[in-house]
Order: structure tokens, then C-alpha cells, then sequence
């Protein structure tokens, strides 16, 4: 095999790893904004629709709702998808 075509190979294994990790770091939520609130304080939302859909099957309206309600489940609950379920 040659030098170019082992270069090519490895470029395109390191491309394939990268869009897999992206992949698997949007699924991931940093609700850590709102555990600083939650000190005995109530957490008020926006009523912006930018959907979340939580591995409990419910649709959350945005991310604060969607981080309320994991605090509540205390880091049980996670994101199956952005957008409605």
C-alpha cells in the first residue's frame, strides 16, 4: 500500500471518529447553570419552544424545563433526542 493511500485511510478513520464523538456529546444536556439556582430558589423559564425529548417519553418545551425536571429526577432523567419525542 502506498504512503498516499494509507494517509487517505487514516483521514478518513480520524473523520468517522470525530463526527462520532460530536454525535455522542449532543445527547449530553450541562444542566450545571441551573444547579446553582436550585438552592432553595425556583427556577423560572422562559416560555421559548425549542423541544427536548427526555427518556421518560415526555416532550419538554426547552432546556431549562428539560433541566427542572432532571434536578427533580435527580441526574436519572436524560435526553433521547433534540425535539419532541
Amino acid at each position: 500500500m502506498s504512503a498516499m493511500k494509507i494517509t487517505g485511510v487514516f483521514l478518513l478513520l480520524s473523520l468517522a471518529f470525530l463526527c462520532l464523538a460530536n454525535a455522542a456529546r449532543q445527547d449530553k444536556i450541562d444542566c450545571s447553570e441551573y444547579k446553582r439556582l436550585q438552592r432553595g430558589r425556583p427556577i423560572y423559564c422562559e416560555k421559548l419552544y425549542q423541544p427536548f425529548c427526555g427518556s421518560d417519553g415526555k416532550t419538554y418545551n426547552n432546556k431549562c424545563t428539560f433541566c427542572k425536571a432532571v434536578l427533580r429526577s435527580r441526574d436519572t432523567l436524560h435526553m433521547r433526542q433534540a425535539g419532541p419525542c
